[in-house]
């Protein structure tokens, strides 16, 4: 449950801080930020960065139904994924940073390098975050395809890697729409996610 509440609360604080309509969210000057306030962006950067750590609960509860008779390999696989979710919430920490660095380019009161150069040191850190998942996911695959986790092989076809691949598909079909998701897509997907998680493993203990 905590991780499913650091999925919904840290996705409206990512939303608070980026997300506009019709937004081209693919724009290397992340010209978006400029139509979102100072307001938007303090809120959200505190709602973000105070709900992320609760992704680490969450993945303490996928890797225990994903593994629950092998701890030590559990344990390894739930390491990897909460360093790879605090650096990320390091790199969500710079977003309203990034944003208050493009609204002061646009007025001539920031250079244009600068924006270049936060980029380099704050994207290594979510690219990190995109491979754990990309990994993960295989392992998820894997493990649930073998029958040896709490949960029914269908799960298998929920991975995070595929349901943010749903998502990503959905703007470049339908942008007018996708909109919507794109902005907080590692957030909407691992709510999915935990939401399947719950509700399956709640339906085994009953059984």
């Amino acid at each position: 449950m905590a991780g499913l509440a650091g999925a919904v609360m840290t996705g409206l604080g990512e939303g608070l801080i980026q997300m506009v309509p019709g937004g081209v969210f693919t724009d290397p000057a992340y010209g978006y930020f400029l139509e979102i306030s100072r307001s938007r962006l303090m809120v959200g950067h505190f709602l973000a960065i105070a709900s992320a750590p609760l992704y680490l609960m969450g993945y303490w509860h996928l890797t225990g139904n994903l593994l629950p008779a092998s701890p030590k390999i559990r344990f390894i696989i739930f390491a990897v994924c909460a360093w790879a979710f605090i650096l990320a919430t390091v790199w969500m920490g710079q977003r309203a940073l990034l944003a208050a660095t493009v609204q002061a380019i646009q007025v001539g009161g920031a250079d244009p390098d600068l924006l270049a150069r936060q980029v380099s040191l704050h994207e290594p850190l979510v690219n990190a975050l995109r491979i754990v998942t990309t990994a993960f996911s295989i392992v998820w695959i894997a493990v649930i395809l073998k029958g040896v986790s709490r949960y029914p092989r269908w799960m298998a076809l929920f991975s995070p890697a595929a349901l943010l691949a749903l998502i990503f598909g959905f703007y470049t079909v339908a942008p007018e729409f996708g909109w919507l998701v794109l902005p907080t897509a590692m957030n909407t997907a691992h709510a999915v996610l935990f939401i399947l998680s719950l509700l399956n493993v709640r339906k085994a203990s009953e059984l």
